[in-house]
């Protein structure tokens, strides 16, 4: 039995290079490239609106790009537009109002992380003033923004829009979403995801006028609280997973411990339905900080837990065959060890097959391997998924690289948001439009079944 279970090295070899061939797929999963007009192999000269904590986290990794040139700077507050200058290091042109930087014919892009309710029209003058722009998530605030930044997309089909959603250009992601989309957790039936904090969210304000200014995130007039800002990353990873959005959203949260003049909740639980009893559970608290944050995907074959900068595969036990395609997965023909139901395994950031490996590279990554089954040998990212969405962006406008998180990802992302904080708002389920219970209704009339 215990010869049974243990992997051999060359069947633990295949396993690990099928696991991560996610870099050679990437291109089937991301929408088609669009050139930009400026010649391929000149840096992308771009604006950059909202130069605050998250603008300068994008311009800290944009500053060691060579593929983009920053050449203005816009922000209201003076302190986060000295910020942001000093951050690029590039000496950026200055800007208070947004559309003054947009009259510029020398700049190819715009990059937006100013607060949520700001994005749509900034994306749309953006698009208008045939700039390609990236902006932070949620990539809209309001559900009939999405057709006024689709109009303006369709009035620019040459234009790249890439949303800030990051964990899509993580590689570690890519190589967990080709381990679900290949079958090796067999039928994935529930996503599990928590961002759980132990802090107010709140921003010292040196004046009191300034309050709404620099804590945004805590009003309903300018954000969408925990959803937007913590749970869209998530969702994304079950819309992913799923490859679809949800039916509906049942939502629960409240201002139970902050009780400090906040609008936006200080917790939040949400249940997403997919279609076919799939579903994703979420959850966040600004109270306690233990849980911190994971997305933990769940099959009858097999569980993956993945953070930014980490994931563990877990096998099943039980035998049985997958409901799923799993039977026909990258594990077919292969005996997995019993360490990946106890104690997990790793999976590994890295690009290429085995099969194109030299002989000493592939005696590496199976060493790198085993260190890490045993907790010895920790791996990285070649990337932060920061650069990495980044490059990603500034590749598509300058290349014509794909995008790999365009306006189709970005919309079932913010309708995710839009519709959990109404579920919570109503204290009523929410459905996407058309899988609402008269749909379902009308089936059944159809079918000549009453409902009790």
């Amino acid at each position: 039995m215990e010869k049974e279970q243990d992997v051999t090295r060359r069947e633990f070899l295949k396993t690990a290079a099928t696991t991560v061939a996610a870099a050679s797929s990437l291109a089937s999963l991301a929408a088609p490239g669009i050139l930009s007009a400026q010649t391929s192999g000149n840096p992308v000269r771009f604006g950059f609106i909202g130069s605050g904590t998250e603008g300068c986290t994008l311009l800290k990794f944009l500053a060691t790009q060579p593929e983009g040139h920053c050449m203005g700077m816009c922000d209201i507050y003076p302190p986060n537009l000295k910020k942001g200058v000093e951050t690029i290091g590039t000496n950026p042109d200055t800007y208070f109002d947004y559309r003054k930087m947009l009259e510029r014919k020398d700049m190819d892009a715009v990059m937006i992380a100013t607060p949520l309710n700001l994005h749509a029209e900034m994306i749309v003058d953006s698009l208008n003033a045939g700039k390609h722009v990236f902006v932070e998530k949620t990539m809209y605030f309001k559900e009939e923004e999405g057709d006024q930044i689709r109009k303006a997309m369709a009035d620019h089909p040459k234009l790249v829009l890439q949303v800030g959603l990051q964990r899509r250009s993580s590689l570690l992601y890519q190589v967990a979403m080709e381990m679900v989309h290949k079958g090796a957790l067999g039928k994935i039936m529930f996503v599990r995801a928590q961002w759980h904090r132990n802090n107010n969210w709140r921003r010292p304000v040196p004046d009191p006028k300034l309050e709404r200014q620099i804590n945004w995130r805590m009003y309903k007039e300018y954000s969408g609280g925990l959803l937007a800002e913590l749970a869209s990353h998530q969702t994304d990873i079950a819309n992913w997973a799923f490859g679809s959005e949800p039916l509906s959203v049942y939502a629960t949260g409240g201002i139970d411990y902050w009780k400090d003049g906040r609008e936006t909740c200080d917790n939040v639980e949400a249940i997403y339905e997919y279609s076919d009893g799939r579903k994703m559970t979420w959850s966040s608290i600004l109270y306690n900080a233990h849980l911190d944050f994971n997305e933990q995907i769940l099959g009858d074959q097999g569980s993956l837990i993945i953070t930014l900068g980490k994931g563990m595969y877990y096998r099943e036990t039980v035998a049985k065959v997958s409901s799923g395609k799993g039977k026909e997965n990258w594990m077919a023909g292969a005996t997995v060890t019993a360490a990946a139901a106890e104690e997990g395994v790793p999976i590994f950031p890295e690009r290429g097959a085995a099969s194109e490996l030299s002989f000493l590279d592939r005696e590496t990554r199976y060493a790198k391997h085993w260190l890490a089954g045993m907790g010895i040998y920790n791996y990285e990212e070649p990337h932060d998924p920061y650069w990495s969405e980044l490059n990603h962006f500034l590749l598509s406008v300058r290349d014509g690289k794909p995008n790999i998180a365009p306006f189709a990802v970005g919309e079932s992302d913010a309708k995710g948001v839009i519709y959990g904080n109404r579920s919570i708002e109503t204290g009523q389920r929410v459905y996407w439009p058309g899988a609402g219970p008269q749909k379902e209704h009308s089936k059944e009339l159809k079918k000549g079944v009453r409902k009790a």
